[in-house]
């Protein structure tokens, strides 16, 4: 039902966006009619200017301007303004916004002069191969239609739907119709023209009629009215069908006071007089439509010309050679070019097309066709007073719509050749090797092109003005495409690798487990062993490939990650200590994910069970749906075996270079469960610490980093299960797997507008949510139930502890007599008591340069703690940092963050004896490209990413992407559930195209309502309709959310009604549901929220789904419930481009193209992430970079990931430098220098501790610089000598005016409190009050956040 909701409404948008089909076939002519002396009627008829209806592939005629004396007259052709054009002040057809944009004709005959704004030329170029020079076979085929108005008004005929009852209806007032109407049959027609003078009579007569029978439909059986129509405010002159209904409707509705409702007669019986106004307003519409043929003053009904022509090369001669460069061939000079399609409109105006043809021969003798087609219609005379309107008459006779050209030839080859790249870029070469069979055949211009071939092999290629493409899902089951099982419905599968999936068992790779350590080390090396069969499998294939040397390096470095796999799996695992923490994860894994399930929190709240070690052996580990035993996807369990070695110490890697000098990063698409393979390593990480360490492994032992807050509130969420679970495990107490006295804690380090920064606002905040409800949280907590049990959460505060959230289920492990939920939620409380895994944003890692402080009673100011370091609190530092999303950490971001990873790097690195040990870093992402610059800009590591890719972009083993075919055929096709379907607006400004498009999708929900009304209440309906019932629509900027924002409730539900009036007739209330102005809701996603705002938004779109049950008030509990439904609209920007995940989002419209690849693929991600979706990709034709990629819409999406652009970033520039060294030495001073670590310790500062600062940041940065000159390529210039040469300057003269400013004052101290008693004190740091030019002046501008933002302010209008 999904698949044909998403058919249908693909089909929709076609019908409305580029035709024909957009009245849906509700009127025709009568048979045998001539709409002309030449042609005979063979297409639709459309109720106004077809240009008022259709939005894309649409030729224009040119533009003649004759200019006025008034230059105020002139249009500006640089502003993209709408104006509504009508007939006169008095009309009453739909009134379409349209664009007055200047369109100018450029005299020179070059084929790339293309108007984008009303283009009245498009193409499409190809390639044809050597052998095309010796026959000249090819056809073009030339397509489309062009409309006319019906002027014979008694030939237009209405369709009819309830034939019987309206006959009666006809019948019954046959005195008022018989004269001018006639019925036969389904149809309905004029049997002559309504004199212009006579309409106004008619038309107050009909009103009458409507008057008359919204009376009787009011009446009760006993003769009085319905009290909602005897309202008094329902005044007598406004009692017609349209507002009796809405009253009606609107009354149902809703509650009445008191939360009281209707019977169910009175229900009953309000929808059976709103299903009578219904009928009558469909019969009322025949007429109305009939009528409206007759006013001069509308645009009229106008008549589709489809054609299709071959054009007659014979006379051409397409001969060329290299030496003659590009030949063209115009119209001017070949007749068969010229008026390929021509009409007379009178006798100095025609409609014609014509077409140009440019060859270019190649020096490997290709031949490349470019073909062009122009409207050469007589252009369209303007002046001041007469726009160029998409609305008008005189425009629409002289367009063609629906425009296809089509190359036919046996000699079309691959478009592009692959291309040669710079010795330099490594990368590029490889991708070209990887995508090497993913082949094209052309590019559009002004539109995008297409590519088949036909039944004889003959390949096609043509224009397409919506072009669509499916991208292939990526499954994370390793498969042999050589071999074959058998699937469902006749399909067969490639053959799985791993056909006994026990070693990736969570609960058999546990401690619940009886399973011997022996039988699963066993077991992971024979997982391990299937990759090394495929490797050999991609070895045996390189030997028939060209680039031999490319396969090779892919193919060795595979098997270098299979031996680390190996080696670690040996060494590691057959330690039984280590076997031991590798067991109490998977442990923990598998509880986690345990509790996730909502029945087995059930489970807990009804069994009153106790959890212990017995609970969790004997527990199900039939998780997921259609999988028999919970277990790691195959990516997941390899990373963490390739990731033991930055856990544990190998013997044999004696510096422990895999933990100090490289960067794990894992690469899989969006939607794998990538953050389930680095939940896994942090567990481990923890485990391992608190088993080996003692009470030195407490305090933060992993630090979980995001760049978007939406992002870590929701990320948080997932790793706050895992938490509990190695809680739970540590409150058993069991000796063989002792954790520690500590308890295992997260805590959520964000910026005030997510979270309370002090314990006193969080007390505060608690308050509030308290009373949250079941449909909202009003507050910043990010907690609602008890993540273990389902059951309600509580809180209590003291004094000594601050604030502890626990469970109301007296049964549960966190119900405060044996636990808390171990979380901290404000920075006095992550000071105070350090979190084991530390969860923030980049941004927030700004404060450790401003919040330390050495006092014994201010620990809750000490942001040295979460280092293992300050007043009596000695601990390790950090083991593991997890960088998600790292594709974000590019541009400005990535420089800032880039320099304080200095800082970072220096704070949790430690030494044991001669050994230096830093941190371990494990990154993920789904979009890659040029990390390795990226990484070691970063943290000066070098990068190993997993998993790697083998001979082909399809297939890496651990993804692989989906495919099946027929039992015999030979080809493999893809399976996909996301489409993309691109759309460049003609005539029209994207804005309003973006308006028709969300008009599009609202009013399909109506259609396909109506065509399952005996499905309404099927499972399978209620899916389909819920799954497509809201539309997202992506932004790139928030100004473009604000005007979308500004329009939503007035241009966009007014164009939805205009078009519901145009394609469906009333009935089932479907108006009502889907086109009232009331029923319409939207929902905002995007930066413009504050924290608390963005994650109540959040819960309510992905908690509230539609149910026809739902859309009136309904009774749950024996009390009444208001009806509820979705928001129709969510305005989103790069807030939700990762880690939102909805399955019931299936709808998004791109709003143009995003300002990188990367965010492209990630935010379109955000839908069909369980069932078929779409991504409508709106380009703006405007903008060079949108027409590029509409132009090679398919090979791009084709090749999505080859098309990622290289990340830029500077982090040792002078600008980044200058901006963000200050905050580098603040962090690393106050941290490592205990005399000068407090606020007022600033005044410490000496000649021999500025000399000591001075040489060991100079000796870390000439580190630093010693290891990039080893480097090749780009990342060699990341750290120069020029650079270093002003880094090193640049800490000297801060480190003067430190100590310059130390000796003018008395009182020196880092910040100065606005508050505090050193009102006195001279600052160090700049502050953001100082004038501009002492502020200009001071080298220590230390920012609070990685990322400056300008102040703002959003405003919105409630009524």
């Amino acid at each position: 039902m999904i698949r044909t909701k998403r058919e249908s409404l693909e089909l929709f948008i076609k019908e409305q966006l580029i035709g024909p089909g957009g009245c849906k076939g509700l009127y025709s002519l009568k048979s045998g009619s001539s709409v002309s002396e030449e042609t005979d009627f063979s297409g639709e008829v459309v109720s106004t200017t077809p240009g008022s209806i259709y939005s894309s592939a649409i030729l224009f005629p040119f533009k003649k301007e004759i200019k006025t004396g008034d230059a105020s007259k002139q249009v500006n052709t640089d502003t993209e303004s709408e104006a509504i054009e009508t007939p006169d002040e008095n009309y009453e057809q739909e009134n379409e916004l349209e664009e007055i944009i200047d369109n100018f004709q450029n005299e020179d005959e070059d084929l790339n002069s293309l108007s984008r704004r009303f283009p009245s030329s498009m193409g499409i170029s190809c390639c044809l191969d050597s052998s095309f020079a010796n026959d000249n076979e090819l056809k073009i085929v030339v397509s489309g239609r062009y409309y006319t108005k019906l002027e014979q008004h008694t030939q237009l005929e209405v369709i009819i739907e309830e034939q019987e009852a309206f006959e009666a209806f006809f019948r019954k007032n046959a005195a008022m119709f018989n004269e001018w109407f006639e019925l036969e049959g389904d149809k309905l027609s004029l049997r002559r023209t309504i004199p212009q003078a006579q309409l106004k009579t008619y038309k107050e007569s009909l009103r009458a009629l409507n008057i008359q029978i919204t009376a009787e439909i009011a009446k009760n059986p006993d003769g009085s009215f319905d009290t909602i129509f005897n309202n008094p405010t329902f005044k007598e002159q406004y009692r017609f069908f349209s507002s009796y209904k809405e009253r009606l409707f609107k009354n149902i509705s809703s509650l009445k006071e008191n939360n009281a409702y209707f019977t169910a007669q009175e229900v009953e019986t309000i929808k059976k007089r709103i299903e009578t106004i219904e009928r009558y307003e469909t019969f009322f519409s025949y007429f109305e439509d009939l009528i409206s043929i007759c006013d001069s003053r509308n645009f009229g009904y106008w008549v589709e010309h489809p054609f299709s022509k071959e054009i007659d090369l014979s006379s051409v001669r397409l001969k060329i050679s290299s030496e003659d460069g590009k030949v063209i061939y115009s119209p001017k000079k070949n007749k068969c070019l010229k008026d390929i399609i021509a009409v007379k409109i009178s006798d100095n105006i025609q409609l014609s097309l014509s077409a140009w043809l440019q060859l270019i021969k190649t020096k490997d003798n290709r031949t490349y066709l470019k073909i062009l087609l122009n409207n050469s219609s007589t252009e369209v005379t303007t002046d001041g007073q007469h726009y160029y309107s998409i609305v008008s008459e005189t425009v629409n006779e002289r367009c063609f719509f629906g425009t296809k050209i089509e190359a036919i030839s046996k000699h079309l080859c691959p478009y592009k050749s692959l291309q040669s790249d710079s010795l330099d870029d490594k990368e590029a070469h490889n991708l070209n090797f990887l995508y090497r069979r993913v082949e094209d055949y052309g590019v559009g211009h002004l539109c995008s092109v297409d590519w088949k071939k036909d039944e004889d092999g003959v390949m096609h290629v043509f224009s397409e003005f919506m072009p669509s493409i499916e991208t292939p899902d990526v499954e994370p089951v390793p498969r042999d495409k050589s071999c074959e099982v058998a699937g469902q419905d006749g399909y067969v599968l490639p053959k799985p690798y791993l056909e006994d999936s026990q070693c990736l068992q969570f609960k058999w790779l546990s401690f619940f487990s009886e399973t011997s350590d022996e039988k699963i080390l066993s077991g992971l090396l024979e997982f391990v062993s299937t990759y090394k069969i495929w490797i050999e499998t991609q070895r045996d294939s390189i030997s028939e490939l060209k680039d031999y040397e490319t396969a090779t390096q892919n193919v060795d470095a595979c098997e270098t990650d299979y031996e680390r796999m190996k080696h670690n799996v040996m060494e590691f695992l057959s330690d039984s200590a280590k076997m031991k923490a590798f067991r109490t994860m998977n442990a923990a894994m598998f509880m986690q994910l345990w509790h996730n399930k909502k029945e087995n929190q059930k489970k807990v709240r009804d069994e009153e069970s106790i959890l212990d070690f017995n609970f969790y052996r004997k527990a199900t580990d039939n998780i997921f749906p259609k999988v028999e035993h919970a277990a790691w996807r195959p990516f997941q369990l390899a990373f963490i075996l390739l990731n033991l070695d930055g856990i544990f110490k190998s013997q044999s890697d004696v510096s422990w270079a895999k933990r100090n000098e490289l960067v794990d990063l894992v690469w899989f698409p969006t939607g794998g469960g990538k953050t389930e393979a680095y939940l896994g390593l942090i567990a481990l990480t923890i485990i391992n610490r608190r088993l080996t360490c003692g009470e030195a492994g407490y305090g933060v032992t992993a630090i979980m980093r995001y760049t978007l807050r939406l992002l870590t509130t929701q990320q948080f969420q997932r790793a706050l299960r895992l938490i509990l679970a190695l809680e739970q495990i540590r409150l058993w107490e069991i000796d063989y797997y002792n954790l520690g006295k500590e308890q295992i804690s997260i805590g959520l380090f964000v910026g005030d507008q997510s979270l309370p920064n002090s314990l006193k606002d969080l007390k505060e905040e608690c308050r509030k949510w308290e009373s949250r409800t079941e449909s909202g949280n009003n507050s910043k907590i990010p907690l609602d139930v008890c993540p273990w049990c389902g059951s309600k959460l509580t809180h209590e505060t003291s004094r000594s502890s601050g604030v502890k959230f626990f469970c109301e289920n007296v049964f549960c492990t966190y119900d405060v007599e044996n636990a808390v939920i171990p979380v901290r939620l404000c920075d006095d409380d992550i000071y105070v008591n350090p979190p084991t895994l530390l969860f923030g944003t980049v941004d927030k890692f700004a404060q450790l340069a401003h919040k330390v402080n050495t006092n014994k009673t201010s620990a809750s100011k000490d942001s040295r703690r979460l280092f293992g370091r300050g007043t009596n609190w000695q601990k390790l530092p950090p083991d593991l940092i997890i960088q998600d999303e790292l594709h974000l950490l590019l541009g400005p971001l990535g420089s800032a963050v880039s320099l304080y990873e200095c800082a970072i790097d220096q704070l949790c690195t430690r030494k044991e004896g001669d050994l230096t040990i830093r941190p371990k870093i494990i990154s993920s992402t789904a979009t890659t490209r040029n990390t390795t610059l990226q990484v070691r800009a970063l943290y000066d590591r070098g990068v190993s990413i997993f998993p790697k890719n083998g001979i082909d972009y399809d297939d890496s083993f651990f993804a692989f992407y989906k495919r099946c075919k027929k039992k015999g055929d030979e080809d493999w096709s893809f399976v996909s559930k996301r489409r993309y379907i691109g759309v460049m607006p003609t005539g029209r400004t994207q804005m309003t195209t973006q308006m028709r498009l969300a008009a599009i999708l609202f009013v399909h929900r109506a259609i396909f309502e109506k065509e399952n009304l005996a499905k309404l209440n099927d499972k399978n309906f209620i899916k389909a309709a819920d799954y497509y019932f809201t539309t997202i629509s992506y932004f790139n900027s928030l100004k473009e959310v604000g005007k979308t924002d500004a329009q939503f409730y007035m241009e966009f539900t007014k164009y939805t009604r205009r078009l519901y009036k145009r394609v469906i007739r009333y009935s089932n209330m479907l108006e009502c549901f889907y086109a009232y102005n009331e029923r319409f809701s939207k929902s905002e996603l995007t930066g413009r929220l504050s924290g608390n705002d963005a994650v109540a938004e959040l819960n309510k779109v992905q908690s509230i789904s539609w149910s026809p049950e739902h859309r009136f008030p309904y009774q749950e509990g024996g009390n009444w419930q208001q009806a509820i439904k979705p928001d129709d609209f969510i305005l989103a920007t790069n807030m939700i481009s990762v880690g939102l995940d909805v399955s019931r989002f299936n709808t998004i419209i791109m709003n143009s193209m995003p300002r990188n690849i990367a965010e492209y693929i990630q935010a379109s991600s955000r839908v069909a992430r369980e069932k078929e979706g779409l991504v409508l990709t709106l380009h703006n034709p405007f903008r060079s970079r949108d027409v590029s990629h509409f132009e090679k819409f398919r090979e791009f999406h084709e090749k999505l990931y080859y098309y990622v652009e290289p990340i830029s970033i500077t982090p040792f520039s002078h600008k980044s430098v200058e901006k963000y060294l200050p905050l580098f030495i603040g962090a690393y001073v106050r941290h490592l220098y205990p005399t000068l670590a407090d606020n007022k310790s600033a005044g410490n500062i000496d000649m021999v501790k500025i000399g000591e600062i001075e040489k060991k940041v100079k000796k870390y940065f000439a580190g630093r610089l010693e290891r990039t000159a080893e480097l090749s390529g780009i990342e060699r210039e990341l750290l120069t000598k020029d650079l270093f040469d002003y880094i090193c300057l640049m800490v000297h003269e801060m480190l003067e005016q430190w100590i310059k400013k130390k000796e003018e004052s008395q009182d020196l101290v880092y910040i100065k409190n606005r508050l505090g008693r050193d009102q006195q004190a001279t600052p160090l740091y700049s502050s953001t009050e100082d004038y501009d030019e002492i502020r200009q002046q001071n080298k220590w501008k230390v920012p609070t956040a990685l990322r400056i933002l300008e102040p703002e302010a959003v405003i919105h209008i409630i009524e």
